[in-house]
């Protein structure tokens, strides 16, 4: 009979799950040994966290991250780094020790408890799509197997919570496994898809806009199918950037409402025929709710629901639309030859550095070998003007908006694909809060740049308070020298051509790179001077 946490492990290592990110504690001692054990190797991080951001970015590229991590002091400093993976739809497993059944009755104040021992469990009911404490080696299978259903239809973290006594436990493997969560209607389907292409025949200005979840459910390659066959301009949101290749024909940009390129606006507000696939409607996809998306013109698909002008198809899968619809013979063409592709708003300017030249630089250096990770504040919203390379290359928390993504999310990320070299572009105050992860990057070999756009203040937060507050400001570090501090390569950057040589000496290097950008607080990018006004038209309001 199979042991409870080596089947765990054993299950997900076939889903795909090489790494798991963690950090060990007495309540998962022994679960920590199951995972050694294991075919996947354990990356033992400095901060739960980092834990939680690493296998978020681990999950974005491979399909599926795994955390461990010991309880309470563990599991609880990890919630909003979970948070995160449930509001962007990034499927990983939490795996938490526990105290034992035995120890649980015989003692009522067990270290790390908080208010009863199911609280770590309650509070992650919250932030997962589903979450179980695995008492019953009778069950356990079960509830392993539906709580992978879950992660996988829904593209949301899981919870499994092991009291260490049970880790080793032999269970009964389920002779049926439960039926899948969601199915879809064929019928359904069909009128679905035949509603799209009645929409589609006559429409003169179609336009597609894609958004995470085509990359979250691995569509990439039949939306770029899909706008093939029609011929359209194709736009992302922010946390879609990347999911449709940035350098093809019919790529046009970002979409943000108000605060994005006028172009991109006016082709995706004045079509008469908007295919919205995977969009998250948020305030900073939709430039703080200032775009004017006419409903009786969308066709508006997510795995939550399939929406068509003022009509509900339920019961249909999301992945099972795209395919049914990017491989219908019935799609029409339309010969547009006014498609004015993506080109970044930026320029070269020699001399001293600026956001303009940084980000003109950037473009130069990065090639299809490169992933991009940014962290929240300008270094992303200046990533409307940097065009990756290749699909599914930039990753970002464009929604939930947490600081501390970037320098785990470059590990995680490089991990996962380590062909890739991973950039992390970060403010200097998200630097502050998990940049000592780079001592993780120097330990496990890996060699993530880290560019640091280092103007001494919460930059996005000055800008949108539109005053000099004391509190937006941060402490001044020396990040070059900070770099040699913790064995990675450090550059004080000034000027154009030293950011430029830095590039290229960095990705070169054996290990990780921090380059050290000094920028003007009064120099942001574009974007954000945009929606740094809608932000405040939005206070006043």
């Amino acid at each position: 009979m199979p042991q409870l946490a080596p089947h765990i492990f054993e299950i997900l290592f076939q889903q795909g799950v090489k790494h798991a990110f963690g950090i060990p504690g007495d309540f998962a001692l022994t679960l920590f040994d199951a995972l050694a054990a294991s075919k996947i190797e354990p990356i033992i991080m400095t901060h739960e966290p980092s834990v939680g951001f690493a296998a978020d970015a681990y999950s974005r590229i491979r399909g599926l991250g795994l955390a461990v991590v010991t309880y309470g002091v563990g599991g609880l400093n990890m919630v909003n780094a979970v948070a995160e993976a449930y509001a962007e739809k990034s499927p990983l497993v939490i795996l938490s020790g526990a105290p034992g059944i035995q120890e649980r009755q015989q003692h009522q104040l067990l270290h790390h408890k908080v208010k009863t021992f199911d609280t770590q469990r309650r509070v992650y009911e919250e932030v997962t799509v589903y979450a179980t404490t695995l008492t019953d080696p009778k069950t356990a299978d079960s509830k392993i197997h539906r709580a992978l259903d879950y992660a996988m239809t829904f593209k949301r973290p899981v919870y499994l919570e092991i009291p260490r006594d049970l880790v080793y436990a032999e269970i009964t493997e389920a002779e049926h496994r439960p039926p899948p969560i969601k199915q879809t209607d064929p019928d359904t389907l069909k009128e679905a898809v035949g509603e799209t292409l009645e929409m589609l025949a006559p429409a003169k200005s179609p336009v597609i806009l894609t958004c995470a979840e085509v990359h979250r459910f691995g569509l990439q390659q039949q939306v770029i199918a899909l706008a093939e066959k029609l011929g359209v301009p194709v736009c992302s949101t922010m946390l879609g950037k990347s999911v449709f290749p940035e350098g093809h024909p019919q790529y046009i940009g970002i979409y943000n409402g108000e605060a994005g390129d006028p172009y991109v606006k006016n082709t995706v507000e004045e079509s008469d025929c908007l295919l919205m696939l995977g969009v998250f409607m948020t305030d900073i996809n939709l430039g703080m709710f200032t775009a004017h998306l006419n409903p009786s013109r969308t066709v508006y698909a997510t795995s939550e629901r399939i929406g068509i002008k003022h009509h509900e198809y339920p019961n249909v899968r999301f992945e099972d639309f795209i395919n049914a619809l990017s491989s219908s013979t019935a799609l029409p063409h339309w010969q547009l030859s006014d498609i004015m592709t993506m080109k970044p708003r930026v320029a070269q300017s020699p001399g001293k550095i600026s956001m303009s030249g940084m980000l003109y630089e950037i473009n130069q250096f990065i090639n299809s070998n490169t992933l991009l990770v940014t962290d929240v504040g300008d270094s992303l919203f200046a990533a409307d003007d940097i065009q990756m390379r290749e699909g599914t290359s930039f990753l970002s928390p464009a929604f939930y908006a947490s600081m501390g993504f970037g320098v785990p999310g470059a590990i995680g990320s490089q991990l996962a694909d380590p062909l890739r070299q991973a950039i992390a572009l970060v403010g200097d105050g998200a630097f502050q809060m998990t940049g000592m992860e780079l001592l993780t990057a120097q330990r496990l070999g890996l060699n993530p740049i880290v560019i640091v756009i280092h103007n001494d203040v919460f930059n996005t937060l000055r800008v949108m308070a539109h005053q000099q507050a004391p509190f937006v400001n941060i402490p001044s570090i020396n990040y070059a020298q900070l770099a040699a501090v913790l064995g990675g390569r450090g550059f004080s950057i000034e000027t154009s051509e030293q950011f430029q040589q830095a590039l290229q000496l960095a990705r070169a290097s054996l290990t990780f790179s921090i380059l050290d950008v000094h920028i003007s607080p009064d120099d942001v990018s574009p974007a954000l001077q945009r929606l740094g006004l809608l932000f405040a038209q939005k206070l006043k309001g």
